[in-house]
C-alpha cells in the first residue's frame, strides 16, 4: 500500500530492471531522510528543524510508496548504512557556514528528484511533494527560516572552491617540485631546501596575485557604481529606460515594465543596486575583501605545499640522511590529501566521492612521476 494506504498498482512493468531501478530510488529517498534528520540535530531553531522533521518524514512516506510498488518492505526495515557523500554533507552542515551550502546542494537534488518523478508514470503526486521540499529549502537559503541563514550560499561554496583549489594545487606543485629535485639527486638536502623554497614562493605568490586581483576587480566595480549614481542622478529618464529595457529582456510585458521601472525609479538606492546586479553583473553588497581573500590563498596552499615536506622535515630534525624512503612517505602523505580534497570536492560536482579521490590522486601523483623522471634525465649533480 502506499503513502494513502491504497494499493499501488505499477502502471510500468516490474522487470527485474525496473525493480532494480526502483530499489536505488528507495535508497535514495531513505537517505534523504537520514540527511534532514542530522541536519536537525545541527541547530537549535526550533522551526527550522521542524521543518526539516517534516522533510524527512515526507521522505520515508516516499520510500514507502516505492516499497508498495514493489511489495517489498525489506528496505524500510533494514538499517540503513549512508552513502560516504550524505555523510560529508551531513558532516559539513555542522561546519561554521557549511549550513547554507549544503542547503543549496540539496536544492540541486531536489530538482533532479522532481524531474525524475515527472517522468515517471508510478510516482504518484512524489513530483509535487518534492516541489515543496525545494521551496523549503529556497526559504532556507534565502534567510526566510530562520534569519540566522541569511548568510550566501553562493559564497560558501565559492569559499569551499577556492580553499580547495588552493589545497590541491599546494600538495601537487611543491610534490612535483621536490620529485624533480629528488630525480636529480635523491639523497641531497636541496630536495628539503627546495620543498620549503616552493611552499613560501608558491604561498607568497598566490597570496599576492589574489590580493591584486580582489583589489582591482573591487575599484572597477567600485567606480563603476559611482558612474552608475551620477547617472542615475544627473539623467534619471535614461537610467529608467534602460530598467525598461533589462525587464523587457526577462520577458516582461511592455506596460509591466514600465510600472515595474517607475516604482524602482522612487527608491534610488535601491534602483542603484537593481542596475549593479542587472546592467553591470555585480552585487553591490559583496565586493569581496582584498586581504581576506590574499590570506585565505596563502593558508589554503600553504596547508597542502607543507604536506610532502614534512617526511624531510623530520629526518633533518633526526639527522637522518634523506633518501628514497622520505620521498615514498611525502608521495605517500600527499595521496593521503589529495584523496581527501577529492571526497570533499565530490559534495560539490556531486561525483562519486571514489571517483573524485582516485582522479586527483591519479593527477597529482602523475605529475610527481614526470617531474621525478624528468630530473632523473637531467645530466646534473647536487
Amino acid at each position: 500500500r502506499g503513502m494513502d494506504g491504497r494499493s499501488v498498482v505499477p502502471r510500468v512493468p516490474l522487470t527485474r530492471q525496473r525493480v532494480e531501478r526502483v530499489r536505488e530510488m528507495i535508497v535514495d529517498e531513505l537517505e534523504a531522510a537520514w540527511l534532514y534528520d542530522r541536519m536537525a540535530e545541527s541547530t537549535d531553531d526550533a522551526a527550522l528543524i521542524g521543518t526539516l522533521r517534516e522533510m524527512a518524514a515526507s521522505e520515508r512516506d516516499h520510500a514507502a510508496h516505492w516499497c508498495a510498488l514493489i511489495d517489498d518492505r525489506t528496505l524500510l526495515e533494514t538499517p540503513l548504512s549512508p552513502s560516504l557523500r550524505r555523510r560529508l554533507l551531513a558532516w559539513y552542515a555542522r561546519r561554521r557556514g557549511g549550513f547554507d551550502f549544503v542547503v543549496s546542494q540539496l536544492r540541486k537534488e531536489e530538482l533532479v528528484d522532481i524531474r525524475k518523478y515527472q517522468a515517471d508514470p508510478d510516482s504518484g503526486s512524489l513530483a509535487q511533494e518534492e516541489r515543496e521540499h525545494r521551496a523549503a529549502l529556497a526559504a532556507m537559503e534565502s534567510g526566510g527560516e530562520p534569519a540566522e541563514l541569511a548568510r550566501s550560499s553562493a559564497s560558501s561554496a565559492g569559499a569551499f572552491r577556492a580553499a580547495l583549489f588552493g589545497l590541491n594545487d599546494g600538495v601537487v606543485s611543491n610534490l612535483a617540485l621536490m620529485a624533480g629535485i629528488a630525480g636529480v639527486a635523491v639523497q641531497s638536502d636541496a630536495v628539503l631546501v627546495a620543498g620549503i623554497g616552493g611552499w613560501l614562493a608558491g604561498a607568497f605568490s598566490m597570496a599576492a596575485g589574489e590580493y591584486i586581483s580582489v583589489r582591482s576587480q573591487t575599484e572597477l566595480e567600485e567606480h563603476q557604481l559611482e558612474l552608475e549614481a551620477d547617472e542615475l542622478e544627473l539623467d534619471p529618464e535614461e537610467e529608467a529606460r534602460e530598467l525598461v529595457s533589462i525587464y523587457r529582456a526577462k520577458g516582461l510585458s511592455p506596460g509591466l515594465a514600465r510600472q515595474v521601472a517607475d516604482e524602482m525609479m522612487q527608491n534610488p538606492t535601491r534602483t542603484l543596486q537593481t542596475m549593479a546586479r542587472e546592467e553591470l553583473g555585480f552585487d553591490p553588497q559583496d565586493l569581496g575583501s582584498p586581504a581576506a581573500a590574499a590570506l585565505g590563498s596563502f593558508l589554503s596552499f600553504s596547508a597542502g605545499a607543507i604536506v610532502p615536506i614534512l617526511p624531510y622535515f623530520a629526518a633533518a630534525l633526526a639527522g637522518w640522511r634523506v633518501g628514497y624512503a622520505e620521498l615514498a612517505a611525502a608521495v605517500a602523505l600527499a595521496a593521503v590529501v589529495l584523496a581527501a580534497g577529492g571526497l570533499l570536492a565530490s559534495v560539490v560536482t556531486s561525483r562519486h566521492p571514489l571517483y573524485a579521490s582516485s582522479r586527483s590522486v591519479f593527477v597529482g601523483l602523475a605529475a610527481a612521476a614526470l617531474t621525478f623522471g624528468i630530473g632523473r634525465l637531467l645530466p646534473f649533480d647536487l
